[in-house]
């Protein structure tokens, strides 16, 4: 039975297995290229989970790495696996969040960190709406498409048999403009302790200055079995990037601080 039910994270367990291969045969990512005849970049691509390798190629990388046969199989079922049409494939889901949608659909941990903005898993339809029409006018019917695709990820998420754990930490800016917004205040505050009450989720409020203060964003921690490793997605105004590796221990550190010394429950500060 497959570990990794989305192409996106078998593409990103393909790619750390490859890497541990490789670091446990002390080559270096220039050598397997020059074994390859490729460059360098390729290699990267395909450790960090951008693009996978092809049949030929996997069994290259086995035999200039000496994976075992258990290793050699399991890289060619996260190969094909990889090539399977995901959830999110659709001309208006940008390629690079189709990491963080698939990803966030099977993840066993989600933490976000939103300093102006309601996390988008517990925005209800009516606060989506209000803060589109907030941002960059852009056509309604891709507008519409970006509301259905916000939808559908809160479906796939809150659907799953066994909720993942998520921690939600909001700035209180955000809460405070629902203050001018009545019409949507309401349906919205009403949706944040529906999630809050559930056991598997934890909403924070930051009370003041914290260690977050730079930016937005969301950590992912995939299911063990799949072996793709946690990552960081940073949000930014052109669409956001992916921190990997040891990076994303300093978001763990800072996240970690901003709840447990920077912010109260959400019920706590709505009393």
């Amino acid at each position: 039975m497959s570990t990794t039910p989305t192409p996106t994270l078998a593409k990103i367990a393909l790619g750390a297995l490859i890497t541990r291969i490789r670091e446990a045969s002390g080559k270096d990512r220039g050598e397997v290229a020059e074994a390859l005849g490729i460059d360098t970049e390729t290699v990267r691509r395909w450790e960090i989970g951008k693009i996978a390798p092809k049949r030929m190629a996997i069994e290259a990388i086995a035999r200039f790495l000496d994976a075992s046969p258990a290793e050699l199989s399991r890289m060619t079922t996260l190969s094909l696996e990889s090539k399977q049409r995901g959830m999110f494939e659709r001309n208006s889901v940008p390629p690079d969040l189709r990491v963080l949608y698939e990803t966030e659909a099977t993840a066993r941990l989600i933490r976000s960190l939103e300093l102006e903005y309601i996390p988008g898993l517990l925005q209800t339809p009516e606060y989506h709406l209000t803060a589109q029409n907030a941002q960059v006018p852009i056509d309604e019917g891709h507008a519409a498409t970006l509301r259905s695709v916000r939808t559908r990820r809160q479906e796939i998420v809150f659907s799953r048999k066994s909720l993942p754990k998520m921690l939600f930490i909001i700035g209180r800016a955000a809460l405070l403009y629902l203050d001018d917004l009545p019409e949507v205040k309401d349906g919205q505050i009403a949706r944040l302790m529906e999630a809050a009450a559930r056991p598997e989720i934890e909403i924070r409020v930051i009370t003041g200055l914290h260690a977050a203060m730079l930016g937005s964003f969301t950590i992912l921690t995939p299911q063990a079995k799949t072996g793709a490793r946690p990552f960081t997605y940073v949000e930014d105004i052109d669409g956001g990037r992916y921190v990997e590796g040891e990076l994303v221990s300093q978001y763990e550190e800072v996240i970690n601080l901003v709840r447990d010394q920077q912010s109260i429950e959400l019920e706590e500060y709505l009393q």
